[in-house]
């Protein structure tokens, strides 16, 4: 019998030397190049030792040529979307793309002309509004509302950006980035059902798919029938397995007129492959082995973002968002005054980088979104300074 692999997620790995961007652009973003980075969403934890022994082997050949699309990229995709999300799906629906941002743009390039408007839930990942307006459109926000410290679609309000003419695409975020909810079956096929009303098309980014906690679980837009003619789903293995910097991601298209524009937007960029160790990559996570390796990281993740909200909750007046999926966790400082000045006492005084809210558009102002995929004990060694500096400040 063969002998279970048991990862090692405490020990911390050091990035020294490796070019990375929590880790060298903090002068440029914080002012302060020794400040703890917990901001950039990829993980400070290995990736499995199978996937980089895969990419060793292919190193060993002294040759980096043009590559194929080949069938056992398709074939791990397919075996991965129906294992580990009961969604069946077929190669001919999956367009390879170096990244779900590239992927989101191509959307907006392929479904939206100049003018013409996206619709959004915010707050949400930059790049949502960054992609829109770099590329001429328009947003139509459509602010979450927090509910029992959990983001909750207004719907009334959805309902009357889609029906503006204008509005063409609505990116979706599934689970969400930066709160961490995993949307319900329900809800997701009422955003269906809205999009199809309206003739708006639906782009569902579910890169943070494979990160969710029980008792949630992740639904698929690939799930709801009624999605089958007016929706786009992309998912990479960048979160899973902290790939990202190998630009690995798909999406799949059901409908053939839809899959059929956006191949034309990738053909316009030359933006229809991925890079060979990203081919190899993805082959080799999408796996038995990777869903091993996967449900070890979800139960470490889930204990990190357990912990990581009880330590926060100490400070009085903090909101804080228990995710139900995401490695990350969102909290409301702006008891503590201007968003301004929260940065600088978390850098200063705490000595720690978070993603600041207005990243996530003007909804997220006076939030920060702290990266738990980290080895534990530096993680709450840092949480740990953050509850004594604010708690100090509101006089516990």
């Amino acid at each position: 019998m063969e002998e279970k692999i048991v990862y090692d997620f405490d020990t911390p790995v050091s990035r020294a030397g490796t070019y990375a961007e929590k880790y060298e652009a903090r002068q440029r973003f914080f002012g302060k190049a020794d400040v703890e980075p917990f901001w950039v969403a990829d993980m400070d934890l290995p990736t499995p030792e199978f996937l980089v022994r895969k990419m060793q082997e292919r190193l060993s050949h002294p040759m980096f040529g043009y590559t194929e699309q080949y069938d056992a990229i398709y074939e791990s995709i397919k075996w991965w979307m129906s294992h580990e999300h009961g969604a069946d799906v077929e190669s001919a629906w999956i367009a390879l793309s170096p990244s779900v941002v590239t992927s989101i743009s191509l959307a907006i390039q392929a479904f939206t002309e100049p003018g013409e408007s996206v619709a959004l839930l915010s707050p949400v990942y930059g790049p949502f509004f960054g992609c829109t307006k770099q590329n001429r459109r328009k947003v139509a926000d459509c602010p979450l509302k927090v509910t029992d410290e959990k983001f909750e679609i207004d719907f009334l309000a959805l309902e009357q950006q889609l029906a503006r003419p204008e509005v063409k695409l609505m990116l979706m975020c599934n689970p969400q980035n930066p709160g961490g909810r995993a949307w319900s079956f329900q809800c997701l096929e009422l955003v269906v059902k809205m999009c199809a009303e309206h003739g708006v098309i639906l782009f569902s980014d579910e890169i943070h798919s494979d990160i969710v906690y029980a008792p949630n679980k992740h639904q698929s837009v690939l799930n709801i029938p009624e999605a089958d003619g007016i929706a786009l789903v992309a998912h990479s293995i960048g979160k899973t397995f902290n790939t990202s910097g190998l630009q690995a991601s798909f999406a799949i298209i059901k409908n053939p007129r839809l899959r059929s524009q956006f191949t034309i937007a990738q053909e316009h960029v030359h933006a229809m492959d991925i890079n060979l160790l990203g081919k190899v990559a993805l082959t080799n996570a999408l796996s038995p082995e990777g869903a091993e390796y996967k449900r070890q990281l979800v139960a470490y993740l889930h204990e990190n973002t357990q912990l990581v909200c009880e330590r926060l909750r100490q400070i009085d007046g903090l909101r804080v968002m228990q995710p139900e999926a995401t490695f990350l966790v969102w909290s409301d400082f702006r008891v503590f005054g201007d968003w301004q000045t929260v940065f600088k006492k978390l850098i200063h005084d705490a000595n720690v980088a978070l993603s600041g809210g207005t990243f996530f558009g003007p909804a997220g102002e006076g939030w920060f979104r702290i990266n738990c995929a980290h080895p534990r004990s530096l993680l709450l060694s840092a949480v740990d300074r953050i509850v004594a500096e604010f708690r100090v400040e509101r006089g516990a």
